[in-house]
């Protein structure tokens, strides 16, 4: 996560500077359309407030309705505005009221506004001349007054409305489509943007991870054939002192000592020999040669071929593979099964049992080797598969380096679980069924 942040920090700064410039344009644009809403908000209340009052006046001067038709008359010409209910004081008592104030809510005494959640609250001194319907009493009445008149008395003291109403319908969803189109619009482009460029940082990455794999497997190939080369160079020589010395201990002239001297030789011989042809199979590259190939088929003939070396050893060779055809080299899946058995063979104890059988899951199969042997060291389980690892003294240590190399050449996994003294189980998984292939035990 480090190495990808280091990696792409050059853009990931570049979008979150983008991204906080955004922001506070955005927030600022918000603000600024924010008054322009309360602007509008408030020539439209004047606006309102004018024609309520005239309203007002007119049907007062009619004199012949009372404050209820007064009421819902001025509701219904609130409808189509967005304002919820209209208010008129004077005195601190309230004249009239058309529509319903939310229970918490506080009139204010004097002039003033309020914007507040889109919920916007609006109160002016209105101005209503005298007319003939007007009431000019100059004893107090009651708050409600009669049903006839409003029981507006004139003085000095102009009444005060009050309107209040829910304007988020109306200026907000302009105001979000003005801030948040262009935002989307400039994210959506910066994002494309951004993508670009972490995919041109991509493909240099890529390309140069190319360039030098390919340096890297011409010089391993160029080790490899050099490695193979010495190898073999050296086989011959050894083949040579080993010829010499069986002509040597075959000589009855010579002494007892020097022939047991002489079988050491050819023994040491045989075993560097050995090791060198293991080092030659797993430094040469071998081109993947894929035929069908029965699994089924495959292991009997090897487990027939390695049946008298279990016996002898008192190894119990058990195979329960099904039928399945695969697509794969031939020889390099003989000799994974080969190496794989016979270290299971050298890990069993007399009497035990090595196990050999196939799954199938869907279109996969999986091949496991199981013993139950001495088990591999918890130190060396995680390197048992690199060259020159060994779980024995007389291993040379290339046999699993060797089965692993043909397992990924095939493009399957393999993997080792082992327990001491309990046995280990070697699983080859990722096998693919060819279709049309057999299903028979």
């Amino acid at each position: 996560m480090t190495r990808l942040l280091k990696t792409y920090r050059a853009p990931l700064a570049a979008t979150l500077l983008i991204l906080a410039a955004l922001g506070f344009w955005a927030y600022l644009d918000w603000r600024s359309f924010g008054e322009h809403v309360q602007e509008r908000e408030r020539h439209r209340a004047l606006g309102i407030s004018r024609m309520l009052a005239g309203a007002i006046h007119a049907l007062e001067e009619n004199g012949h309705l009372g404050r209820d038709e007064i009421e819902t008359i001025l509701e219904h010409i609130m409808d189509n505005s967005p304002y919820q209910f209209l208010v008129l004081v004077q005195n601190e008592k309230h004249i009239l009221q058309a529509g319903k104030i939310p229970p918490a809510m506080t009139l204010p005494p004097t002039e003033t506004e309020s914007f507040s959640k889109g919920f916007y609250l609006f109160s002016r001194k209105v101005h209503l001349l005298k007319g003939d319907g007007w009431r000019d009493d100059t004893e107090p009445h009651s708050e409600i007054g009669d049903s006839n008149a409003l029981g507006l008395w004139l003085g000095d003291v102009e009444p005060l409305m009050i309107l209040g109403g829910d304007v988020r319908d109306h200026g907000y969803p302009r105001a979000l489509s003005h801030v948040l189109g262009p935002l989307a619009i400039a994210v959506l482009l910066l994002t494309a943007s951004v993508a670009a460029w972490i995919m041109v940082i991509r493909s240099r990455l890529l390309t140069e991870q190319l360039r030098m794999e390919r340096a890297r497997s011409a010089h391993l190939e160029d080790l490899g054939l050099a490695a193979a080369g010495l190898a073999h160079e050296t086989k011959n020589p050894l083949g040579i002192i080993s010829g010499i010395a069986q002509q040597i201990a075959g000589d009855s002239e010579v002494p007892e000592r020097s022939k047991a001297m002489l079988e050491a030789i050819i023994d040491e011989v045989d075993k560097s020999a050995s090791r060198l042809g293991h080092f030659m199979t797993f430094a040469k590259h071998r081109e993947i040669k894929a035929v069908p190939v029965d699994i089924h088929d495959l292991v009997h003939k090897i487990a027939k071929v390695l049946q008298p070396e279990f016996d002898a050893a008192g190894v119990k060779l058990k195979v329960s593979c099904a039928s399945s055809l695969l697509l794969a080299d031939e020889d390099m899946l003989r000799q994974i099964l080969v190496n794989l058995l016979l270290n299971s063979l050298e890990a069993s104890p007399e009497g035990g049992s090595v196990e050999v059988r196939t799954a199938r899951l869907g279109p996969r199969v999986t091949l496991v080797v199981a013993d139950q042997g001495r088990g591999i060291q918890p130190e060396l389980l995680p390197d048992i598969f690199k060259p020159y690892v060994a779980g024995n003294a007389n291993g040379h240590g290339l046999g699993l380096a060797i089965v692993k190399r043909f397992v990924e050449d095939h493009g399957w996994t393999i993997k080792a679980e082992s327990q001491l003294n309990r046995g280990t189980v070697v699983t080859v998984s990722g096998m693919t069924l060819l279709h049309g292939e057999r299903d028979q035990g």
